[in-house]
């Protein structure tokens, strides 16, 4: 190489941030080559890549091709380089295919060489981390290079398949003119559980099934009146393109038997129904969450938590959304809440005043995951009478003790701190949750600190709501003006640093049952607590995190950029803390729990979590230089 060609390297980017003596060192070992137009030069997942490369005149395709196809596709042109981070990153091994576009003329540095500078310049290789962690959270791209999409299509889980492959477009229809004994025998005809009602343009404006029908031989309905008076709407729909876990979870969520499938251009062109995902699915988690709704008495449901892990190990080990996942077990756990506060009601007599049972922290956050406790309360309604008061108390505490120790024989521990309605602390009237909030906001003790990033994740899951309304409406009026709470709960939310090391090593655990492995829970929490001391900060109701870190986004309070970064972080933790949880419970025979050995992650996966610590690293500045103005 002469030497105006390592001046024209040396104003290149990554080589431009080495010292200009540390260049000139670097002449003997750059080489030149040149290959003809249409060559393919490297392969992915099987060349070799020997050389670090770079363009000094031509093009070239870089692309990922899976079934045929080309994905993830790029061009290299002069001044690019290629093979950095499929040798930092992939033991050498090309992760896309490099195609030449025209004859290339390349200088390459031998692969020996070009680690030694990433070694000895950190600028120099974070320039490569970076790209590839920006790669790397893209979950399709992390998903090809840890050669997942052949593993997930092979067996094609159930649900993780689009929609489209268990649906046939099938739209049975009346109008709105009909009468309701008109659309009967259209729906008898066709031996139809449904049947779409359209209004004057023809669209489909409501549904109706065989329930409403059932509605109608009770009569409460006149067969003769019109099917407007019947249908249900708005109507329920789920895209074609969206998989089945989507469509299972909505009708879950809503309680529903009918979910109406629409195209891509947003007509209605079948439905799917709770038949369909049993008939495909057999004993799925639609069928457990049935099995718990229809439960006649407690011993129905008695360890039923247990039977969900199994379910999950699918979902999980073929890379389900995470927020898909913790609406499940969120729904899961929702629905054994209400099945056990009805028997205890049933047990116990109606309640004598107003009340809601709230949950808070993971479970009020709807976060939960399969290592999960109890974290709840009661807030009732303040009484006057001294005798009623001293009646509702005691009746609210037998209420708590039974729901709270069926919870736990359900398969949900108790928490350790005590954070549960049966504690007498956690089940008072509206005006002592007011006065704990006031304390909490107005001190700065640690214990009050503690219990506020517990308790203001809460949300009423069952009862009367307006009393937990009136509970967030006390807490964000308290809260205004008052920036020592929050400067108090960032300082406290600081303590929880992502476990990175002086040389960007991932801490761990020196000794104990966890040695050699970090608790992934608390590497997560600083994005919890960016997401709730913002939220609290700014009014925002949400208690869900990613809910939470949207409504900031919108809001202009986190840039694109920020609210890009720190979700597909969230993400991908949360990934891999499902998956330690289900590997504890399947391979270990052991209970689920939050400790990651790093040695047992692949290299991407070792390096994106270095990467994500640095990012929240960066988080946590933010937070500390806008709240407390310490940089």
């Amino acid at each position: 190489m002469r030497q105006q060609d390592l001046s024209t390297i040396a104003g290149m980017l990554p080589f431009s941030f080495l010292p200009e003596e540390k260049i000139e060192s670097l002449l003997p070992h750059f080489t030149m080559e040149t290959h003809e137009k249409a060559k393919i030069l490297f392969v992915q997942e099987i060349s070799k890549i020997e050389h670090f490369y770079i363009i000094i005149k031509g093009s070239a395709e870089l692309y990922f091709e899976h079934e045929q196809e080309k994905i993830l596709k790029g061009i290299l042109a002069e001044g690019d380089t290629f093979g950095g981070i499929s040798i930092l990153m992939n033991n050498s091994i090309s992760i896309r295919t490099l195609k030449l576009i025209e004859e290339t003329i390349f200088f390459k540095l031998p692969a020996s060489v070009f680690l030694e500078l990433c070694t000895e310049f950190e600028h120099f290789k974070e320039y490569f981390t970076n790209t590839f962690g920006k790669k790397m959270l893209d979950r399709s791209y992390a998903g090809i290079i840890a050669k997942q999409i052949s593993e997930r299509e092979s067996t094609m889980p159930f649900f993780n398949q689009p929609i489209s492959s268990i649906f046939r477009p099938n739209i049975l229809s009346c109008t709105i003119g009909n009468t309701i004994r008109q659309a009967a025998a259209k729906m008898a005809e066709s031996r139809s559980t449904y049947i779409f009602v359209k209004d004057e343009t023809a669209s489909v404006a409501g549904i109706i099934t065989d329930a409403d029908l059932r509605r109608v031989a009770g009569g409460r309905y006149d067969s003769s009146a019109g099917t407007g008076e019947i249908m249900s709407t708005p109507l329920m729909s789920v895209s074609i393109d969206a998989q089945v876990f989507e469509a299972f979870l909505t009708m879950i969520e809503k309680d529903i038997k009918h979910l109406a499938v629409t195209n891509k251009a947003g007509e209605v062109t079948g439905v799917l129904t709770d038949r369909n995902l049993l008939a495909e699915q057999g004993k799925s988690p639609y069928f457990l969450i049935q099995e718990i709704r229809n439960a006649e008495k407690f011993e129905q449901i008695e360890h039923i938590y247990d039977r969900l892990v199994p379910i999950m190990l699918e979902p999980i080990k073929n890379g389900a959304k995470s927020d898909n996942l913790t609406r499940l077990i969120t729904t899961f756990s929702d629905a054994i809440l209400d099945k056990i506060i009805q028997f205890a009601v049933d047990r116990t007599g109606p309640p004598p005043c107003d009340f809601a049972f709230m949950v808070m922290g993971s479970e009020g956050r709807r976060e939960q995951t399969l290592k999960t406790d109890q974290d709840n309360a009661i807030v009732y309604e303040d009484i006057v009478d001294p005798e009623k008061a001293k009646a509702c108390s005691e009746y609210f505490s037998q209420l708590a003790e039974y729901i709270c120790n069926r919870l736990d024989r359900a398969g949900f521990d108790f928490c350790e701190g005590g954070n549960m309605a049966k504690n007498p602390t956690w089940c008072k009237p509206l005006s002592t949750w007011k006065t704990y909030f006031f304390d909490w906001i107005h001190t700065a003790d640690p214990k009050d600190l503690l219990y506020s990033s517990i308790f203001f994740d809460f949300r009423c899951a069952w009862g009367d709501r307006y009393l937990t309304d009136e509970l967030h409406d006390y807490l964000f009026k308290s809260l205004e003006g008052w920036a020592g709470f929050f400067r108090n709960l960032t300082e406290n939310a600081l303590y929880f640093k992502p476990p990175l090391g002086f040389f960007r090593n991932i801490l761990v655990e020196s000794k104990g049952e966890h040695k050699d492995s970090f608790d992934i829970k608390r590497a997560m929490m600083p994005i919890i607590d960016f997401a709730r001391i913002y939220a609290l900060k700014n009014s925002i109701r949400e208690s869900n995190t990613l809910l939470r870190l949207f409504r900031l986004y919108t809001r202009h309070i986190l840039t694109k950029e920020e609210y890009n970064d720190m979700v597909q972080a969230y993400h991908f933790l949360m990934h891999l803390r499902f998956i330690r949880q289900i590997t504890a419970v399947t391979d270990e025979n052991g209970k689920a729990d939050n400790y990651i050995n790093p040695k047992n992650l692949s290299r991407i996966d070792q390096t994106m979590l270095k990467e994500i610590f640095k990012r929240i690293e960066k988080i946590q500045q933010k937070l500390s230089i806008e709240i407390t103005g310490v940089n």
